[in-house]
């Protein structure tokens, strides 16, 4: 079971110790993994990190709450589940992570990589890099689940999995968002904590998370939104409103029903949202 240690009043919330707290050796680890599994590249190979800050935020929960059991929901390239997994070596927390994505692990993608101070695209697959740069402790404590999330978590709520920690990073539509975080909750043990990725509200793929965080404050008690991207490595896309993060902690409900129908509703919501962004439906033009 995972341990929940209340913070002191003396203690700064979690949404503002990313900016204020002092992590200098924790900030070189997950720089060093970022620069393997989580830069982003443009059209003209100009190299960014992509948010590599979300991995400070997942390094001080685990910190704080020693989940044994946690969910990540989109592997990606992997920056979230191999920093907190050396987290979990570090804080000395005894937890398996299971890690859920679209691609199975030996599915070539498109990798932005540093090796050894050169920065070059890849086309390579989880397998690939981990095998060949990745510490294989890192990876010990990961199982790896490939398929749509519509499919992988109902079969984990079937079997009746529970995880003390959940990080939501998947699909970014509206449908995906909402979807991932109705499983999440139910998929979350009591006392657990559930973090989503890209509170974005200037830019479209984050609208998902910005519209099921009112819903969510129906089932947790205590719900924070902060900003996160490029306040510690740079490279934020909007650095006056930088993409940020939810925590979702002290559930209310311990047992959840999950409706498919109202899930559909939801699919067709994402679609009208999207057609929102479409700019000849907004009835203002230039003249």
């Amino acid at each position: 079971m995972m341990k929940t240690e209340p913070e002191s009043p003396a203690e700064p919330r979690r949404a503002g110790w990313l900016q204020s707290a002092d992590q200098a050796g924790c900030r070189d680890r997950i720089w060093k993994l970022g620069l393997l599994t989580g830069l982003k590249a443009d059209d003209a190979g100009a190299f960014t990190p992509a948010n590599f800050e979300r991995a400070l935020v997942l390094d001080r929960l685990i910190e704080l709450h020693r989940p044994a059991r946690i969910l990540e929901i989109g592997t990606g390239r992997g920056l979230g589940c191999l920093s907190m997994a050396e987290s979990a070596r570090i804080h000395a927390a005894p937890a398996r992570i299971t890690t859920l994505d679209f691609l199975p692990a030996n599915a070539p993608q498109r990798w932005p990589i540093e090796i050894g101070g050169e920065r070059k695209i890849l086309h390579a697959s989880r397998d690939e890099i981990w095998s060949r740069h990745i510490d294989a402790a890192l990876t010990e404590p990961l199982t790896q689940i490939a398929g749509p999330t519509t499919r992988t978590m109902p079969a984990l709520a079937r079997e009746g999995a529970k995880f003390d920690l959940i990080f939501i990073d998947a699909g970014h539509d509206l449908y995906s968002v909402v979807h991932d975080l109705t499983y999440g909750v139910k998929l979350l043990a009591p006392g657990g904590i559930i973090l989503m990725d890209d509170f974005a509200p200037l830019e479209e793929f984050g609208l998902g998370t910005c519209v099921v965080v009112p819903q969510a404050r129906r089932f947790f008690r205590k719900v924070e939104t902060f900003p996160t991207e490029g306040l510690v490595f740079g490279g934020a896309v909007q650095p006056d409103a930088p993409r940020g993060m939810v925590l979702l902690s002290e559930p209310i409900a311990q047992d959840v029903a999950v409706s498919r129908v109202r899930l559909l509703a939801w699919r067709l919501a994402g679609f009208i949202l999207r057609l929102c962004h479409a700019p000849q439906f907004f009835p203002l033009r230039k003249s």
